[in-house]
């Protein structure tokens, strides 16, 4: 790990140059844009607006291998200076402002039921309740992802991202640096502290071992991307890829059937139908027998 972090120093330290960062951005607007590719090193160097050759080609030749592959056409990005490209035009590193707020279609306060707003602010989503400030959703996306002057080109961003590190998360790969995420069930609701009086009371929590990114959310929300609960919503006509992630479960119930371990029945409702799972302290959905005897115990205990 210490290695890895070394390598990694290392390679900003390439580039923290504005010539070096200028290659890395014209090659990447020109394979974004499917120009020729690879560009030759006179029509490079012209873009990039250098034009002693000695300086050029000495910056040049610092990207190669690790950020820029030479080849006999030319010059074209690797993988890894890629990335940095992507970074660079996602705005992750620029002074983001403020955004909204815009009026969310369809999403209600379950205190007030007044209209929910959604606002960027400090680099997050915000998701909340106009009238008495109750926050819903509180997640950074970069100012990239959407147009300033369009709050509700922010919300499609927002809940296209949310969706992405999801379902990345849910299949245990961290979306922002490949780690290993582990997924727990509990009452721990420290990583929820500026959401108020949430509905649920259990807490599902991604976390990478790598990177410590974590994502916090309540156990409907986390099961809505299991095919049984897809294929539930599709059998009602409701394609849950289509929605917002925040308006995939509007009538959910949650039941706390234990917590050592932590188990939750989680009922899913749409119109007269209903579909019921049960999961553990892993957020993994038990086996119909176990779901079974789960519930039998849960009604017991009642």
């Amino acid at each position: 790990m210490a290695e890895r972090v070394d390598r990694s120093i290392e390679a900003f330290d390439l580039l923290a140059n504005e010539i070096r960062l200028e290659i890395l951005r014209t090659l990447g607007e020109a394979t974004a844009e499917d120009e020729s590719i690879p560009m030759a090193f006179s029509e490079l160097q012209r873009r990039v607006s250098v034009t002693d050759n000695g300086r050029f080609n000495y910056h040049l030749s610092k990207l190669l291998d690790r950020f820029v592959e030479k080849t006999d056409k030319g010059y074209e990005l690797r993988p890894a200076g890629m990335r940095i490209y992507q970074a660079i035009i996602s705005g992750a590193y620029t002074d983001e402002g403020s955004v909204g707020p815009a009026r969310i279609e369809g999403q209600f306060c379950d205190d007030c039921e007044a209209a929910g707003e959604a606002w960027y602010e400090n680099s997050h989503f915000h998701l909340g309740c106009a009238e008495c400030g109750r926050l819903i959703i509180h997640y950074p996306i970069p100012p990239g992802s959407f147009e300033d002057d369009d709050p509700e080109s922010m919300v499609e961003a927002a809940s296209a991202w949310i969706l992405r590190d999801h379902i990345s998360a849910g299949q245990g790969v961290c979306p922002h640096c490949a780690g290993t995420v582990d997924v727990t069930l509990s009452g721990d609701d420290s990583g929820m502290e500026p959401l108020e009086e949430r509905k649920y009371r259990g807490v599902v929590s991604y976390s990478c071992r790598r990177c410590s990114w974590v994502l916090h959310c309540n156990p409907p929300f986390a099961m809505t991307i299991h095919p049984l609960v897809v294929g539930f919503f599709a059998e009602n006509g409701i394609d849950v890829f289509a929605r917002h992630p925040w308006a995939s479960y509007p009538d959910a119930e949650e039941t706390v059937l234990s917590e050592e371990p932590w188990r939750v029945e989680i009922a899913y409702c749409v119109d007269d139908g209903v579909q019921r799972i049960v999961i553990d302290e892993n957020a993994e959905l038990l086996d119909v027998p176990e779901m079974e005897q789960e519930l039998a115990d849960g009604l017991q205990a009642e």
